[in-house]
This record gives C-alpha cells, structure tokens and sequence, in this order.
C-alpha cells in the first residue's frame, strides 16, 4: 500500500441533495490509489441519534452507542431492503471499537468521535490497498459543521445538479416526494440546509461541484478541479473511468424534458425559476439557474485524457 500523496485531503466525504450525483463521483474517486470508496451509507455522522446529537450534548454516549448497536448496524429501508453497517464491517472489530469510544469519550468527544470512524473504516480501505477513504452519504453536506468539528482537516465535495432533474429522479423513490412540483420544494429546502451548512465552515474545506458541468458541460476543467480540490495528482485509472463512465447519459443531463409533458415541463420550469430567484435573493447561489447550460458545451480534446501518470496500485 503507498502512502496518502502530501497534502491530500483526508478524510473526504461525498454529499448533496440526494440523486444529485454523489455515487458517481464517490465511485469515479475510488479509482484513485489514495483512497477506498466506502459503498455504504454509515448514516451514524449525518443522522439524528448520531454524532450531530452527541455534539450538541443532545444524546449521550450509551445512548449513542445503543444507536449504534441498534438501527445504524442493520435497519429496514423505505424499500425494504436491509440497510446498516453489518454488510461492510466486522461485529467484533465495531464492538470493540464501541467499547473504545466510551472508554475516550470522558477525555474529549470530538477526538473519541475521529478515532471511532477511523477504527472502522480504516481497516476496510487498508484491505483494498489504500491508505485513505471517500465517505458517500448524501447529508454528509448538511452536517458539515460537525464534521469539520471532529475532522478539521476533512474535506467535502458538494454534488449539485438542475432541481427539475433531481424532482424527476426523487418521485421514483420509495422515500421521495409524491410528485415532481413537491419534489421541487423538497430540493430547495435540502440546498438551504447545505448553504447553512457550508457557510459555517472555512470555504477551503469544501467545493461545490454541479453534475452537469463534470458528465457534459465542462468536463475537463471540473474533472482537474476536483483533482486539485483534494490535493491528489491525475492517474490512469481514475481518468479512465472518468472518460468512460461519467457523461451526460450516464448522468441523465436534462431528463425532465424526456420524462414529463409540455405542459409538466412548463409547470415544472415557472415552479424552478421561482425556487432560483428566492434562493438568489437569500443569498443562495449554488444552484444551476434554468439557462446555465443553454449554450455549446466546451470542445473537448480528448487527447489530454491520456497523459495521466499510472496509477500505484
């Protein structure tokens, strides 16, 4: 296993709106030799009865525990299918760890919190050969406050792509809005609470990265920002699931003209512009507004998809 680059970030944790592009790039950064992709939503540092409670003293650390032991270990999802941390992780290796964190939690929470996650995952992206990991659970943005509170040096890529996309993507969800106009309002309030988020903590921490701009628009000029973001160098491996796997039909770029009627997309379109125009009067200006990507894409050169160095591994 080679050693984490100098100067890349760790750990980094992967969120947004929901359906807004976070697998893919979870998934596209797992290619890299500095770290592992961890395919499992851990939920515990995002969650009520997780780590926002425990710092804010509103749980306390049986409670937590028992949590732990509890529904972030195994639980039924909205799609019934099992959810939790048991498909990825060892029982008496988070056992022990549990029993860990209490003995460190008198001394100081945020260090027993920090050792927690990196007793379990470490082990899990060591065995895959990496030194590091991506964390991958959708809210990680809205709780980024306290997660730059246990991990300062953490950083977040935050996903962001076209509400009206994401409404179309939600309602075919078990756990999603009944239909595509809620669905809109259900997105602009997760891009407030990721705005609220962000904005308490040092803007190097985080970046801001919409979907349509890394699968189509502008491909290599936010591929390399992302590379850059994380302090890591360009490799084979991960340029060449980048070329081969992220692009505007992958990512679905402008399914909602595909999937909803004229008169859908019209009621759809006056419901999004006036959900843009609020959120730029609040001082919100994360969000693709309806026209950014009406013009040409950048020309792309693919012969810079080429010249990245061999990966590690």
């Amino acid at each position: 296993m080679a050693p984490l680059p100098p100067g890349a970030a760790t750990p980094v944790f992967v969120g947004g709106t929901g359906r807004s592009g976070t697998h893919a790039m979870a998934r596209m950064l797992g290619q890299h030799s500095a770290y592992h992709y961890f395919s499992r939503e851990m939920r515990f540092h995002t969650d009520r009865g997780g780590y926002p409670d425990l710092l804010s003293g509103e749980l306390g650390p049986e409670e937590f525990v028992a949590n732990m032991r509890g529904r972030f270990w195994r639980r039924t999802g909205a799609d019934d299918e099992p959810r939790g941390l048991y498909a990825k992780l060892d029982r008496q290796v988070y056992d022990a760890a549990l029993e860990q964190f209490l003995r460190d939690y008198e001394d100081d929470v945020r260090r027993a919190c920090e050792r927690l996650m990196h007793a379990l995952v470490d082990p899990v992206a060591h065995r895959a050969g990496k030194p590091a990991w991506i964390e991958q659970t959708p809210p990680t943005v809205a709780a980024a406050e306290t997660l730059h509170a246990i991990f300062p040096r953490m950083k977040i890529i935050h996903m962001v792509r076209d509400g009206r996309d994401v409404a179309c993507s939600v309602v075919r969800k078990p756990w999603g809005p009944s239909s595509v106009a809620s669905a809109i309002g259900w997105w602009d309030e997760r891009i407030r609470e990721c705005h609220a988020a962000t904005s308490r903590i040092p803007e190097e921490s985080y970046c801001v990265i919409h979907l349509e701009d890394l699968a189509d628009r502008k491909r290599p000029r936010t591929y390399k920002r992302v590379l850059s973001f994380l302090g890591i160098e360009d490799e084979r491996r991960i340029r060449r699931y980048f070329r081969r796997e992220i692009n505007n039909q992958a990512a679905n770029v402008g399914r909602w003209r595909t999937e909803l009627s004229e008169s859908e997309q019209r009621r759809v379109n006056r419901l999004y512009w006036r959900s843009i125009e609020k959120l730029k009067e609040d001082g919100i200006t994360t969000a693709p507004g309806p026209r950014r990507y009406s013009d040409e894409p950048e020309p792309e050169d693919d012969s810079w998809l080429r010249r990245a160095r061999p990966s590690r591994r």
